[in-house]
């Protein structure tokens, strides 16, 4: 049985609003791109961790020292996700195509899936070097030079971090850069408070211990983000939008008596997108209503990409598949 589809088109951009006379309801909002400050962040962060790394690693195996080497593999792994990060900065911002028609926006979920398995792979091996430190290997470790390169670290993690703070509020593609860095900033202190502690006890077991604090913590929260980043490859619903009170939402709006096949998944770290089709016996929404409703769903729920569609009767097949709300 057919049944009429009122479409309407509604993109907002800015403030304005085009009216493009259908009643299927379409809005973009509140778009993020990368500037050159962002690009500028990535360049710088990868030079200064990527060479940090290369000491790091050196004086690791030259004091002996797990706990450095711990670090080391984290900012290994930093320099590796940073790289790409920043691809897919760059990739985000290329236009869609005739064989991707979202562009490449997804692009900054793949880069930060990749760089929590990196996480979890430098962890894992990390963790057997710690393991092995801890119950069979115990060389005496040297604390100035790991004092020194942990303070080191401390400078340079800590400073690249801030290179990322404001972004990394509102993409999680440069949050999980963010993340990265802060973490190892955090890890250098301890390195460098392990450091003081054998310096004064000449206790040698201290240094795998906190070698294996460091990595189960860097575990713990990259398998966190792995799993977050997981959900999102297979469209799930962002964690920062609440499914029920959008479904409660949109059953709230004028004339809506109910609404089935609502969908809302991230297309990149930074945009979220929703399609529904709702029933509204007495028609299309107004001009007016339409922009009121993309505005409120960008604002108080973060999606950008709206795809609304009305129908004036409850379709049957919703009704036996319980679809509808």
């Amino acid at each position: 049985m057919a049944h009429p589809h009122h479409h309407e088109h509604n993109h907002t951009n800015s403030g304005h609003t085009h009216d493009h006379g259908h009643h299927h309801g379409h809005s973009h909002a509140g778009h993020a791109h990368a500037t050159p400050s962002s690009h500028l962040a990535f360049f710088a962060a990868i030079l200064l961790n990527g060479g940090f790394t290369i000491l790091q690693i050196f004086y690791a195996y030259f004091s002996h020292s797990t706990s450095l080497l711990a670090d080391a593999g984290h900012n290994f792994s930093d320099v590796l996700a940073l790289g790409f990060s920043w691809m897919a900065l760059f990739l985000a911002q290329k236009k869609s195509t005739e064989t991707y028609s979202y562009g490449y926006k997804k692009s900054t979920i793949l880069a930060t899936l990749v760089n929590a398995i990196l996480l979890v792979v430098a962890c894992t091996l990390i963790l057997a070097e710690t393991v092995d430190h801890l119950f069979f290997t115990h060389a005496a470790v040297m604390p100035v030079p790991v004092m020194l390169v942990a303070f080191i670290g401390i400078l340079i993690n800590g400073g690249s971090a801030l290179f990322f703070l404001k972004k990394s509020k509102s993409d999680l593609n440069i949050k999980s850069a963010y993340l990265h860095l802060l973490y190892d900033a955090i890890i250098s202190f301890s390195v460098l408070l392990t450091g003081v502690a054998l310096y004064f006890t000449h206790w040698n077991l201290l240094d795998p211990i906190v070698g294996l604090i460091i990595t189960l913590f860097i575990l713990k929260n990259s398998l966190r983000l792995l799993k977050h980043t997981i959900e999102l490859s297979l469209d799930g619903v962002p964690r920062d939008i609440d499914f029920i009170k959008v479904n409660e939402y949109l059953l709230s709006l004028e004339g809506v008596t109910a609404l089935h096949d609502l969908h809302i998944w991230a297309m990149s770290t930074t945009e979220n997108a929703l399609t529904v089709h709702l029933i509204r016996p007495e028609g299309n929404f107004s001009p007016e209503m339409r922009q009121a409703m993309s505005q409120k769903l960008a604002h108080d729920f973060n999606i950008n990409h709206t795809t609304i569609q009305v129908e004036e009767h409850q379709v049957e097949e919703c009704l036996h598949e319980q679809k509808c709300a």
